[in-house]
Parts: C-alpha cells; sequence; structure tokens
C-alpha cells in the first residue's frame, strides 16, 4: 500500500494535532492498540485516555503494546463510570455503550471500524452499535473536539455501515459542526476516514 493511502497515520495525525497535555481522549475500537498509545502520547501523563474493545485479546494486546513504550495500564470494570483521573484505562464492552461508562467532556474520541487484524474475522464492529457510540460520542465532545472514524468496507457488513457513518456525519448541522471526508477515489475498496469537529 502507499504511503498516500495509509488512511490510519492520517488519522493520528489529525486526532492529535488538536490534543494538549491534560486532556481526556477515548479509542472505541483499541483493536492492537496503536491509536491508543498515539492518544497516550499526545496527552501525556496529566492526560486521560480510555479505550474500549468488546474482544478480551484486543485488550490484552493493547495492554502488551502501551506497556512495551513504559506506560502503566489500568484494567476497568464495564459496570462502573470512569472517573476523571489521569491514566490509561481499558474497559472489554461494546462500543456502543460509551456514554454509560464516561460521563465527562472528550477532545478527542477516535473509531477504527472493522475488524481485529489477525483475530476472528467473524467479529467485527455492526453498524447499529457504531451508529449509537458514534452519536454519543458527537454529545460528549468538546468545542474544537474531533470525533476521527476509520471506515472499512472490505467485510461484509462493510459498505453498509460505511454509508451509514458517512450519512450520520454528513447530516451535522454546518453552522455547528465541519466534517472531513478522506477517500481513496479511484478505488472504492479502500479504507475512508471521516472526521467531524464541533465549532460549537
Amino acid at each position: 500500500m502507499s504511503s498516500l493511502t495509509r488512511i490510519v497515520p492520517w488519522s493520528q495525525q489529525l486526532a492529535c494535532e488538536v490534543l494538549a497535555p491534560g486532556d481526556l481522549a477515548v479509542d472505541l475500537t483499541a483493536g492492537k492498540g496503536r491509536d491508543t498509545l498515539a492518544l497516550a502520547h499526545a496527552v501525556g501523563p496529566t492526560g486521560q485516555v480510555v479505550a474500549l474493545d468488546l474482544q478480551a485479546a484486543a485488550l490484552a494486546q493493547t495492554a502488551h503494546l502501551l506497556e512495551s513504550h513504559g506506560l502503566t495500564v489500568n484494567l476497568w470494570s464495564s459496570g462502573l463510570v470512569l472517573p476523571r483521573q489521569p491514566g490509561i484505562f481499558l474497559l472489554q464492552t461494546c462500543h456502543g455503550t460509551i456514554s454509560q461508562h464516561l460521563q465527562h467532556p472528550a477532545r478527542v474520541i477516535m473509531a477504527n471500524l472493522g475488524y481485529l487484524p489477525g483475530g476472528d474475522q467473524a467479529v467485527v464492529t455492526q453498524t447499529d452499535s457504531t451508529l449509537s457510540a458514534l452519536q454519543q460520542s458527537l454529545g460528549l465532545l468538546v468545542p474544537g473536539g474531533r470525533l476521527v472514524v476509520t471506515v472499512y468496507p472490505g467485510h461484509p457488513g462493510g459498505c453498509e455501515e460505511r454509508a451509514a457513518v458517512k450519512g450520520l456525519l454528513g447530516d451535522l448541522p454546518g453552522d455547528r459542526w465541519q466534517v472531513l471526508s478522506v477517500h481513496v477515489a479511484n478505488c472504492s475498496s479502500e479504507p475512508e476516514l471521516l472526521i467531524a469537529e464541533r465549532c460549537l
């Protein structure tokens, strides 16, 4: 894959450029932990990162990656509301439950949809829970905050999920939101990056 079409580094750049030490950032789909790690570096030791994933294997890989970079990880019970305090908190739950666990405004919320790379490809994000997660996330963002979503059309249901996410973000009122779409114009099977920034 050409560096021009490598969406994940672009997503991390567009997320981290609005973060400062002490901010709260959320990774709705921890996966292998690469986005979580980028967010943790951006908010620093005084900031807070919350990472969710439905799969224990994903959280284990995320924890291993973070710990290999000298970071401390807190495993959090899915039945408890997260406190607003510095640290990295991993939570095994569906991304569609985010507002049940997080009640503090965030500067950045990321989602990398699809399946866990190298994992069970039958376990994928679902359109309904994804839309719920993103709607909740929009309500959690502070002014100037960004929702950064990478969508993959290559798995069963992926095209439907992409269309639903684009519909949700594309319908946001222009006086309150700016929405950017980055996609490979001549290859519809490549991932697409969508960013919504809250203006007010």
